[in-house]
C-alpha cells in the first residue's frame, strides 16, 4: 500500500513493485489512511514524508500502537527527507527511511527483505 502526494514517486515505486509481482494499492492522501490500512491489511506500507492532510509520523505511531499492525513493515520516503527525519522516522517505528532517488532493483530487494521478515514462508 502506497500513500503519496508525489505522482512521480508513485509512478516509479508502483512500476517497480508491479513488475516484481506485487499488488499495489495507491492512496493519494493521508486522510482516511488508517481506515484503508485496516480494511486492506497490506503486507507492506510505503508512506511519503510529505502527505497532504495528515502527518506520516502520526500514522506510523498509530499503526505501531495497534497489535494487528505492529509487525507490518513500513517504509518512509521523501524527497526532502533530512537526517533528522530519518532518525525520527526510525524512532517512531518505520523499518526503513529512503530518499526518493533510489535504484529500482535495490528498492525491490529491500521490500522483499522486509516482507520476508513477517512472512518467512513466502519465496519471491
Amino acid at each position: 500500500m502506497l500513500f503519496s502526494a508525489d505522482t512521480s514517486m508513485v509512478r516509479i515505486v508502483k512500476t517497480c513493485l508491479v513488475e516484481a509481482g506485487y499488488k499495489v494499492i495507491v492512496a493519494p492522501q493521508g486522510l482516511g489512511a488508517m481506515e484503508l490500512i485496516r480494511a486492506e491489511k497490506p503486507a507492506l506500507i510505503i508512506l511519503d514524508l510529505e502527505l497532504r492532510g495528515i502527518n506520516s509520523l502520526a500514522i506510523i505511531r498509530s499503526l505501531r500502537s495497534e497489535e494487528i499492525n505492529v509487525r507490518t513493515p513500513i517504509i518512509l520516503m521523501g524527497e526532502t527527507m533530512r537526517e533528522e527525519d530519518v532518525l525520527i522516522g526510525l524512532e517512531v517505528g518505520a523499518d526503513l527511511c529512503l530518499l526518493e532517488s533510489f535504484h529500482p532493483e535495490v528498492f525491490v530487494a529491500r521490500v522483499r527483505s522486509l516482507i520476508r521478515r513477517i512472512e518467512p514462508s513466502k519465496v519471491f
